[in-house]
């Protein structure tokens, strides 16, 4: 055979053999493009399963969040979302069956509260500290007014009510006897009173409870004594301090005590104050102010004086320039008062015009405690009939609630009213019934589960 031949037999014979190859070649990248179908169909189911799997767990968490949501309508609101959070732990997990009562039973009044004693025993937790001190944190900003109604035998009945103009929530305290009383100051809901005719005894009392103890005297007596009530959180205590006037105009040291309840024993305070203590610039009862830890009032002078709770320490905070400034040559002689609103420390004045009957009344509140230059002008209102005046409560528009003295054919009537006049209250009718009947105090309290009884 040729060697043309030869080699036509060869390419002939790899030809047939390359064939098969080429087949197989062809057959094993169909599988291949078939497999990378199956398994890009399979990638495709799969991730279609995830985002069926994500739309569910979506679903369930826009349910979770819903639920959430419909338990606290408010979810914008800090105070709601800590709420929430105290709720909810990880993983979906939630409180204990006691906590979580407890959580709920702290949000109720404490009138409810005291219901619920008689009905279980696990259920009476009001003398819990723990329990008390949830509560009143809850109830920090549901401010209520306690009312003094005087009548013609000068008996003093107290009323306990959320609105000054609706009848609906009054309640009367009847647990204390009808004899005069005196407002000394309050704390955490509880109040510090002057019994009789001559104040002769000092009550720490809770009006929400209706529970009082009467407070071991001080050693030089109560008369012309002025009190105060404030909380230690260094020692977790409550203490009261007196300040006695011993009615002379001479700039001497005053007689001070304090009273530790845990102690229940009074002791002597000694203050240097480089001017006369001055009870008489509040005329409204309340001499004596507690606030950021600390006891004030109003000394001659245009200044504040402080004294700490927990190391005694005076302090003197200067009046606003403008209220020290001379006084204009068409005002007669100023009353000063002290008060608190939402946490600042307030100054109202009283001017009255010489000649005539009009008297300018100016309110000043400390935005920024112990800063004199954070003094601001809440209100100057020009009032006719007015001699005095003392602020009480800020109203959510801003507007303040005064307690007056008014002037008439009838003499002086101590009455309520805004920048905006007189406000009608529910107890006006006392007045179709009883022609002697007046207001004697007005103030606000929060409410409160601490026992007086558990102090002392």
């Amino acid at each position: 055979m040729t060697q043309k031949k030869m080699k036509s037999v060869r390419g002939t014979l790899a030809n047939r053999e390359a064939t098969p190859k080429a087949a197989m070649m062809k057959i094993s990248n169909s599988n291949t493009t078939k497999g990378n179908q199956i398994s890009d169909s399979k990638k495709f189911n799969l991730s279609r399963c995830q985002q069926k799997k994500k739309k569910k767990s979506i679903a369930n968490t826009t349910r979770i969040t819903i639920a959430k949501s419909s338990m606290f309508p408010d979810a914008n609101n800090r105070r709601r979302r800590r709420i929430r959070n105290q709720f909810i732990l990880a993983k979906g997990s939630i409180f204990s069956q006691q906590d979580l009562m407890w959580e709920i039973l702290s949000r109720l009044p404490v009138r409810s509260l005291l219901r619920f004693k008689c009905v279980t025993k696990s259920w009476d937790i009001t003398s819990d500290p723990y329990f008390q001190m949830k509560h009143q944190r809850h109830h920090a900003n549901s401010t209520k007014f306690l009312v003094v109604h005087c009548n013609l035998n000068r008996d003093h009945n107290f009323y306990s009510t959320s609105s000054l103009s609706s009848p609906d929530d009054v309640q009367k305290l009847d647990d204390l006897p009808p004899k005069s009383h005196i407002l000394f100051g309050s704390c955490h809901g509880l109040f510090l009173i002057g019994v009789g005719s001559s104040n002769n005894q000092v009550l720490l009392w809770n009006p929400s409870t209706r529970e009082s103890i009467l407070l071991p005297p001080p050693e030089f007596g109560i008369l012309n004594s002025y009190f105060a009530l404030g909380y230690d959180q260094t020692t977790n205590d409550y203490v009261v301090l007196t300040i006695h006037d011993d009615m002379t105009l001479t700039p001497v040291d005053p007689h001070c005590g304090i009273l530790a309840l845990k102690s229940a024993s009074w002791r002597k305070v000694c203050i240097k104050t480089p001017t006369l203590f001055c009870p008489c610039r509040d005329s409204f009862g309340t001499c004596m102010v507690f606030i950021h830890g600390a006891f004030h009032w109003l000394p001659c002078g245009f200044l504040v004086v402080s004294l700490s709770i927990s190391n005694q320490t005076l302090t003197e905070i200067p009046f606003p320039d403008q209220m020290c400034n001379r006084q204009p040559p068409n005002l007669g002689i100023k009353q000063c008062s002290l008060s608190v609103l939402e946490g600042m420390l307030c100054i109202s004045s009283s001017w009255r015009r010489i000649d005539g009957e009009d008297t300018t009344f100016m309110l000043w509140a400390m935005k920024d405690y112990g800063v004199k230059e954070s003094w601001i002008q809440l209100f100057k209102i020009n009032f006719t009939g007015l001699d005095l005046g003392k602020s009480i409560y800020r109203f959510p528009d801003g507007d303040v609630l005064f307690d007056v003295y008014t002037s008439g054919e009838g003499g002086f009537c101590r009455s309520l009213r805004t920048s905006k006049g007189p406000i009608q209250l529910w107890f006006d009718w006392f007045h179709s019934f009883y022609e002697y009947s007046t207001i004697f105090d007005v103030t606000t309290f929060t409410e409160s589960l601490i026992s007086p009884k558990s102090l002392l």
